[in-house]
This record gives C-alpha cells, structure tokens and sequence, in this order.
C-alpha cells in the first residue's frame, strides 16, 4: 500500500478559508451535510434516532471527518468536535464546539437533540417519527438561515474532509490526478451533484490543484491552529491502536476507478456492459461531448458493425426496404437494417452492432414502421410486403443497437415513446477534467476555461442542453506529448468562428446573456489578434 494524503499546506488553508467565511456557525448546516451523505432528499428519509450499531459506526465517521480534532491514532472525548463553519471565533469556547460536553461516541444521540431542537424554529427537516425528510424549500432555508448567500468551495471542503483520509495509489500521483480524485471522492462521500453547484458549492476544485503529500498531517498541528479559551481545551487521548471509526482510507481499487478521465460520465465499460445489458442504447449529450468517440469504442468490442444517419427525409425503404426500380423493372430491395438483421441471423457465432447516428432527426416512427415491435427482443414481426423473400422479421440474440442524438436539437422533446421505453438511455456531459489533462494554450486550463463558459450559460439560460461539449476546444494539432496545443491565432479562429455563433444562437432570444457568459469585449468578436488574447486572458486568466 502506497498511502498519500492531502498536504498539511493544503489543509492548514482550508481552515484559514472557513475562519474567514461569513456564514453561520450553527451545527444545523453540518446536520444537513451529514444527512445528504446518508442520503436523504425529499421523499427519501434518513434517521439520527434508534439507529443500528452498524448506522451508528457511519454517522460518527462522517462526524468525525466534518470535524473531528483528533486523528486516527487518538480518542476523542469532551469538545473534541469542531465544524468548519464555527472556526471564525477568535478565541474558541465550550460555545463552539459540536455538544461540548458529551463524549466523541455519544454525539449520535445528542445529533437527534440538536435537530428536535433546532427545528423548531428554523424547520430545515420534516420530521415523521423521527424520520427526517427535507421540505420543498430547503434549498432557500439553509440559504438565507446557514450559508447566508455564500457558497461553499469544494476544494477547502475536501480538504478538510479528508484532512486525515489516506488514498491508495499504485504510484506517487502528480498533483493533477491526486486532485482529480479528490474531486471524484468528496462528490461521492456527500452525493454532490450538478443541481448543487447552483447554490450549495464552488465547483473550484479542479481549479485549484491539490498537493499530495506521503505524511499525515499531525492532528495537534491542526489543533495548534486554534486558540481555546482557559479550561475549555479539547479532550484528546492517545491510543495505542488506530479507532476504527477513524479508520478511513480509499482503496486502490476505487483511486484507479477515480482517476480515470472520465469526468461526470461512465467508462467505455459500464457503457458497454449497458449494451450487453439492455441489447439498445441511446448516447444522448450537447454537441462535442464524444458521443462519435463512445461509438467508435463499442465498435471494436463487435466482430462487425454499421453505422448509417437518420436525416429528415430517410425513409423507411431505405430502413427496413421495398420496391425500387433498376434497370427499367421493379425489384424488391433490403434496405440497411433489414441487410444487417439477415446477417446477424446468419452468423449467430458472433456479435453485430447496428449504430445509428443522429437519431431523433429522422421520423421514427415512419422509419421503423411495424419493425419497431421487434425491439421488444423475442417478437417476431410480419412485413407488410415481402422484401426480396423475406416475410417476417426477428432481431437475433447477437445483434446489438447504439444511437446517438444530441440533446440541444428542439425536436428532441418528440422523440417517440415508442423508441424511449426500448432504450437505455447514457447522458454524456462536458469532461473538463479531460481537457485540463490533454490541451495546452499557455498557461491556461482550458478545462477551468469552459467549466466557467458552462456556469454561466446555466446561470443565464437555464438550460443544461445548450451546454459545450468539450471538443470545442480541442484543437487540431497534437504534439509529440499527445496534447492538443493551441496557438493564439488557431484559438482566436475557433472561438470567432466557431464558439461565438454557436453561443449567439443560444442566446437569440436573450441578449444580455451573450455579454454575461462571454464579457462585453469577447461576444463582439474581437477581429484583431492581439485585443483577442488580452480580453481572453483578462475574462478567463487566473487572478
């Protein structure tokens, strides 16, 4: 085991954050952490109150890791709980500390005191017996009563999260893939998602890079950070074994499956075995989210494959087949799916992918006319008309179906239910840890760059769908260290030509909005090179 932690640099800043953060010192705020770790939401209940010693064991971790004050090898007995939104104080009391009189093992049952307490007056969750749920307007309540308008930043709350947490790396991990893992634990551990980053969280993480460090950092340096008030000094003892509430490490096996560059979207195996699963799927995602590079990956797991394209005027006699005239007499001809299926049917030693591209801009339900029922596998389907001697149509067991579509294009809300209810569906987002990890245009991270373009076209437009994919910045050169390497002048191109009216059509009906993702200089289209790379850097640089 090759263990690595978070540096005590990184650490002793994201306390230096939190004494500095204007919001409220009250343990509701970490309540509602600790509930979203268990994960409760609005019809999901979670309960702090005759819990099991098992529920038990898993509140005092994520207690101890929201802010414990002693480290793994230490006991916590009397005030040895401290949140990071109560650090502000300039001299710590009894006052600030999480139950300060009760012991580190019995605050689980003084967490269900505090709620019941607590929820009287500022009523955060909806208590039914003791199983707590979240009313409607949460978000508001710990807006205006906990944050007070203020966001927490992911990467100071990881830090201090996982101040003690070693991580499992096969190799010593640089700074970019240490962080990228970080990202990827502290998203899981509290079940953040993109809804979240809208009010709760600073998406700064990977902005901010992370430093590994082989060594814990002490928990008295962390302790020493503080000033107690006289007598009211926390309770630590020393053990002679690690505490196996405080026994946390992230296994190797999910640090490998963390730092793979996949972002917020599946590997090409859990795609994969969806397929195999569900026998169709459908990638779905904004344009340049490598929906093309998905399907190539799957391509190569078949022993044979087809892609065709729906259009607006493809038929189903080029689907499916019919009559067509050669050579001034009328014959019955194949078309591309029906082909693909007698060759399946054919070969059933082996595995077939139909792959079809763009699949909501065609008329489904005309394309696949009665054909679509063989979807449900197992149905056999009777041709309204033979087609070159063949009645009936059945999908074998080894022939596959993957189709993309993007999700930005109006007519994707008709789909056809028919299509929806016989398909998984993969929604694909944006990976900028990606891009951060294979671009290179000075000292940018082009990754950070479009994370920001894409909060503020949420921020403005409100619509996920009009997101950028990440190909946008992909540029066409690649270098001897396999990055894709911007010069000012192709980057200016790209974001005059390409980038700028993409955005100006998203933004049609919403002027102003333009001005707010872009900046007022930018979304004018700046012709001269040198006003371009002033204004870039100036909009996207890092202060």
């Amino acid at each position: 085991m090759a263990a690595y932690y978070i540096s005590k640099d990184d650490v002793l800043q994201s306390i230096e954050y939190f004494k500095k953060l204007n919001i409220d010192s009250d343990a509701m705020l970490p309540a509602y952490l600790l509930a979203k770790h268990l994960g409760i939401s609005l019809r999901r209940p979670v309960k702090f109150a005759n819990v099991t010693p098992q529920q038990k064991q898993e509140i005092l971790r994520v207690l101890w890791q929201l802010g414990g004050l002693q480290g793994k090898n230490e006991t916590g007995k009397k005030r040895s709980v401290l949140f990071p939104n109560a650090f502000k104080s300039d001299e710590i009391s009894s006052n600030d500390f999480y139950q300060a009189g009760t012991d580190f093992t019995g605050l689980v049952g003084r967490l269900k005191d505090t709620v019941e307490k607590k929820n009287i007056n500022v009523s955060l969750f909806v208590d039914n017996n003791k199983q707590l749920t979240l009313p409607r307007k949460y978000k508001d309540i710990i807006n205006d009563h906990y944050l007070k308008n203020e966001k927490l930043s992911l990467k100071h709350f990881a830090c201090w999260v996982f101040r003690f947490v070693d991580f499992d790396f096969q190799n010593t991990p640089n700074n970019i893939d240490f962080t990228r893992v970080i990202n990827k634990a502290i998203r899981h551990l509290f079940k953040i998602n993109k809804n979240d980053f809208l009010w709760l969280f600073e998406d700064d993480i990977l902005s901010g890079s992370i430093t590994p460090s082989s060594t814990v950092i002490p928990a008295s340096d962390i302790r020493d950070l503080f000033t107690f008030k006289a007598g009211q000094e926390p309770e630590i003892e020393l053990s002679p074994t690690v505490n196996a509430i405080q026994a946390i490490s992230v296994a190797r096996n999910q640090v490998e499956k963390y730092i793979q560059l996949t972002g917020d979207n599946p590997t090409d195996k859990q795609i994969y075995d969806t397929l195999l699963q569900t026998k169709q799927l459908v990638l779905t995602g904004v344009p340049g989210i490598g929906k093309s590079r998905f399907l190539n990956n799957l391509k190569e797991k078949f022993y044979f494959s087809e892609m065709i394209q729906f259009h607006a005027n493809y038929s189903y006699e080029e689907f499916i087949g019919g009559d067509t005239i050669e050579a001034s007499s009328i014959t019955s001809k194949r078309g591309k799916f029906l082909d693909f299926v007698e060759r399946a049917n054919s070969d059933q030693n082996n595995s077939y992918l139909f792959i079809i591209d763009e699949l909501n801009r065609g008329n489904i339900a005309q394309i696949f006319g009665e054909t679509i029922l063989t979807l449900d596998r197992g149905y056999s389907v009777d041709l309204p008309k033979e087609i070159d001697g063949i009645k009936k149509i059945t999908l074998p067991k080894n022939l596959y179906i993957a189709c993309s579509m993007n999700s930005s294009d109006r007519n994707i809300a008709f789909l056809d239910l028919a299509i929806r209810r016989r398909f998984a569906f993969i929604e694909l987002q944006p990976n900028y840890e990606l891009l951060s990890s294979i671009t290179e245009y000075h000292s940018f991270d082009l990754g950070d760059t479009l994370k920001t373009i894409n909060t503020r076209i949420l921020n403005s437009l409100g619509k996920e769908e009009l997101l950028l994919g990440h190909s946008y910045f992909l540029s066409d050169y690649v270098k001897e260290s396999d990055k894709y390497v911007w010069q000012d002048e192709t980057l200016h191109r790209q974001f005059n030509f390409l980038i700028l009216p993409t955005l100006r059509e998203y933004t049609l009906s919403n002027p102003n909005a333009l001005v707010a993702i872009l900046g007022e200089p930018l979304s004018s289209g700046l012709m001269e090179l040198d006003d371009f790379v002033k204004e870039f850097e100036e909009e996207f640089g890092k202060n």
